[in-house]
């Protein structure tokens, strides 16, 4: 999706996903030290198509958090903020994942303010760990999902279905 066909901050944007949007509702998480930390997101437990992300340490533990898999000591980042906003009139409606630049995925977290919908550019990181956290759905541009019909995907796919599924 180019600039020019999403909703800008401070544009009215739609109540529901853009059109086309897949939502994810699997979430894996990889810890591999030769490949990194990996999340992994499909449409279902069944589906062959999904968007594999690299994520640094810091994201990576801040969606293991969310995930239980982790407990922290102090509050990371998003904690933070979600304490700071947690009285103001914000309503989380859904993160999509709708683009890849220089090879690093494009998010927007839409929420609704004081009846308003409001688009907030966001790392797909930060976005998803965010929707964990409120419990919000999470959209994937489908030209963004990979097929495992090529071996070396499948095995990446197997090696995760080895590890934590959510």
């Amino acid at each position: 999706m180019a600039d020019q066909d999403r909703p800008s901050a401070d544009s009215p944007a739609q109540d529901q996903p853009s059109p086309g949007m897949v939502q994810a509702k699997e979430l894996y998480l990889s810890h591999q030290p030769a490949q990194g930390n990996m999340v992994l997101l499909k449409r279902d437990d069944e589906a062959t198509e999904y968007l594999l992300m690299f994520v640094g340490d810091a994201e990576f533990a801040a969606i293991a958090q969310e995930k239980g898999l982790l407990q922290v000591p102090r509050p990371l980042t998003h904690s933070t903020y979600l304490e700071i906003f947690k009285n103001a009139p914000i309503e989380f409606l859904r993160v999509e994942i709708y683009d890849q630049r220089d090879n690093a995925f494009i998010a927007n977290v839409y929420v609704k303010e004081n009846g308003r919908i409001r688009v907030i550019d966001s790392r797909p990181s930060d976005a998803v760990c965010l929707a964990l956290r409120v419990e919000m759905p999470i959209y994937v541009n489908p030209k963004l999902l990979r097929g495992d019909d090529k071996a070396a995907e499948s095995e990446v796919l197997r090696e995760f279905t080895k590890k934590v599924k959510f």
